[in-house]
């Protein structure tokens, strides 16, 4: 660098734990932290360490310690009509709020970056009113609009002033770049990378579906396992196996238990890299049945390993990166009787599942790291040359 002082870059969040959002923030960071210097500022510390793992030439500040949401509290004292516990909960959520923005202004302030990255809509306004002059400010998005106009309305009042907006998929940077005309902001593409694509596939012999994501209602795992039980009817040696944590863990776990398949659908709980890895060589279909889905890296994943792809065409995302019948399969209209069908012709047919699954490899290389790095060093680049 001659001489030159290295570029910085600095990326607001809310929080490091576990989120798709925090997982996507974080590759970033680790990316950019090969060409430029990057900090991190989280407002809460939920755990000793990030929940993924960050790069350690990375600066992480927090700006609490021991300060942790308290919705979960809240929600129980309403449902117990503790009238003391609602007041006492009441009061210090509304603390939280005012550190969180507060504390986040505050470091704003202070910031010595040239690019400032906001990944929560809650921190857009709060950076482009308090953002150093020189600093270039980007917003992004990580959630899909979903056709809220109230929700396009809100986002667009926040972004309006900043230099750039970088949605999650193609799709929601082109529908932003049409509302945005004639304003400040400019949208701009780069889309999430696989950190790793293997070497070899999965030789998809294994009598194992597979689905990765957070329990939560809108990823649709109890319909999964409606399907499932269907499924496994006529195929009563193939397995269900799922991957992550949530709220809905326990409703699962009584499905599965209602529906007498103990032995056949395995929730594995929160798993690291390597895990998944494991499970993916064994696996030899990938399901998603997400009602909504603003990217869907994890098809991505899948895809990575050879394995053939099959999701519904509400989860926008998904419709991204899979063509129905070429490198993955969309299911129409929520269609579960269509679901249930094109499962049991990827189970019936080897050769089938090989097919769908080779194009879904090929699909996955576009989305090699070295591919997306040089997407990232070119536009900060040319966003920063007058430093």
């Amino acid at each position: 660098y001659s001489g030159k002082r290295m570029k910085k870059i600095t990326f607001l969040m809310l929080h490091l734990g576990y989120g798709g959002a925090e997982q996507a923030v974080i590759a970033q960071a680790n990316l950019l932290v090969e060409k430029y210097n990057v900090e991190i500022i989280s407002f809460y510390k939920l755990y000793e360490n990030p929940a993924f793992e960050v790069d350690p030439r990375i600066e992480i500040k927090y700006l609490t310690e021991n300060v942790k949401p308290n919705r979960e509290e809240i929600k129980k004292a309403i449902s117990a009509r503790e009238v003391g516990k609602i007041v006492k909960e009441g009061i210090k959520s509304l603390k939280i709020l005012y550190w969180r923005k507060y504390k986040m202004r505050t470091a704003i302030r202070e910031c010595d970056s040239d690019v400032i990255i906001s990944s929560r809509y809650i921190y857009h306004k709060l950076l482009t009113k308090n953002a150093p002059e020189k600093a270039v400010c980007i917003a992004q998005e990580h959630n899909h609009h979903n056709g809220n106009e109230k929700y396009i309305r809100r986002q667009i009042q926040a972004i309006k002033d900043m230099d750039y907006f970088m949605p999650v998929s193609r799709e929601l940077t082109e529908f932003y770049r049409e509302r945005t005309r004639g304003m400040k902001v400019k949208c701009k593409y780069i889309s999430h990378y696989l950190e790793k694509i293997p070497q070899e596939n999965s030789d998809l012999t294994g009598k194992k579906i597979i689905s990765v994501g957070r329990l939560a209602p809108e990823k649709n795992f109890v319909e999964l396992i409606d399907i499932f039980a269907l499924i496994s009817k006529n195929n009563k040696d193939w397995q269900l196996h799922i991957v992550g944590d949530g709220a809905e863990k326990e409703r699962l776990i009584k499905i599965i238990k209602e529906n007498g398949l103990n032995e056949k659908v395995i929730l594995h709980g929160y798993q690291n890299k390597e895990y998944i890895a494991k499970l993916m060589y064994q696996s030899s279909i990938y399901v998603m049945t997400s009602l909504t889905e603003s990217f869907g890296l994890v098809l991505i994943e899948a895809q990575s390993f050879g394995i053939p792809c099959i999701a519904y065409d509400c989860a926008q995302g998904a419709k991204e990166i899979i063509q129905s019948y070429k490198n993955g399969i969309l299911i129409e209209k929520h269609s579960q009787s269509q679901m249930v069908k094109e499962l049991e012709k990827l189970i019936s047919d080897y050769n089938y599942r090989k097919k769908i699954g080779e194009e879904g490899k090929k699909n996955a290389l576009k989305y090699s790291k070295e591919s997306v790095a040089t997407l990232w060093y070119d536009f900060i680049d040319s966003i920063t040359k007058k430093v």
